[in-house]
C-alpha cells in the first residue's frame, strides 16, 4: 500500500465534495485544482461505496461504508453478505489495514499488490496528490484524469473521477492500471466537513 501515503483519508474516494469549496473557477482546469485543493484539507467525511475489482476472468463487487476523520478512516463492508460488518481501519499516517477479526482475500489486483480495499485511498491521493491530465466537463459533471506524474496514458496507474460540478460530490471513478481498467465505483450520500478559509 506504499501507493497510499495520504490513508489519512483514504476514503473517500474518494470523495470529497458536497462541501465547500473556491467558488470563482473560470475554468474546468481551475475547478479540478479547486476540488484538489479542498480534498487536501477535508477533515472528516463518509460516502457509501459500491466497488466492482476486475480480474479479467472473475469480477467482485463490494458495497463499502466509508468514515474518516483526524484518527484515520474505516471501511465497513455491507456487501457481500458473508463478511457483512468487518472493519478495515487505516490510522492517520500509517499505511497497514487492521481487519476486525476477518479476512476478505481476493487477491492482488497489480502485480504490486495494490487490492480492491486498498483502492478506496488510492482513489483519494490521487485526488489530492495526483498529476492532472486531462479535464472534461460535460453538462453538469467534471471529469478528470490523475496519473503519477506525467506519464504517458496507459501506462502506470491512472485514475478518472467523476464529479458533479456545483456540489464538487464524487459521483464514479474508475482506476486503470496500464490501460485496464481494474476498478469502477459508485459513490453515493457522501458527506465532508472542509475548514472555512478567510
Amino acid at each position: 500500500m506504499g501507493r497510499c501515503k495520504a490513508v489519512p483519508l483514504m476514503i473517500s474516494l474518494l470523495l470529497l465534495a458536497g462541501c465547500g469549496g473556491g467558488g470563482g473557477a473560470t475554468s474546468d482546469e481551475a475547478l479540478a485544482l479547486s476540488i484538489q485543493k479542498d480534498f487536501a484539507a477535508m477533515t472528516s467525511c463518509s460516502c457509501q461505496v459500491a466497488l466492482r475489482a476486475d480480474y479479467e476472468a472473475r469480477v467482485f463487487d463490494y458495497v463499502l461504508d466509508v468514515a474518516y476523520d483526524a484518527s484515520g478512516a474505516d471501511l465497513t463492508i455491507v456487501e457481500p453478505a458473508i463478511a457483512q460488518g468487518v472493519t478495515a481501519h487505516i490510522q492517520s499516517g500509517q499505511t497497514q489495514l487492521v481487519y476486525d477479526g476477518f479476512s476478505l482475500d481476493a487477491g492482488p489486483l497489480t502485480e504490486d499488490g495494490l487490492s480492491p480495499v486498498e483502492a478506496v485511498p488510492a482513489f483519494y491521493q490521487a485526488i489530492t496528490q495526483g498529476y492532472i491530465a486531462a479535464v472534461d466537463a460535460a453538462g453538469e459533471t467534471l471529469t478528470v484524469t490523475y496519473r503519477d506524474g506525467e506519464s504517458a496514458p496507459g501506462v502506470g496507474l491512472e485514475t478518472v473521477v467523476n464529479f458533479e460540478g456545483k456540489t464538487r460530490a464524487p459521483l464514479w471513478g474508475e482506476l486503470y492500471r496500464d490501460g485496464a481498467r481494474i476498478v469502477t465505483v459508485q459513490v453515493k450520500d457522501f458527506q465532508c466537513i472542509i475548514p472555512q478559509t478567510d
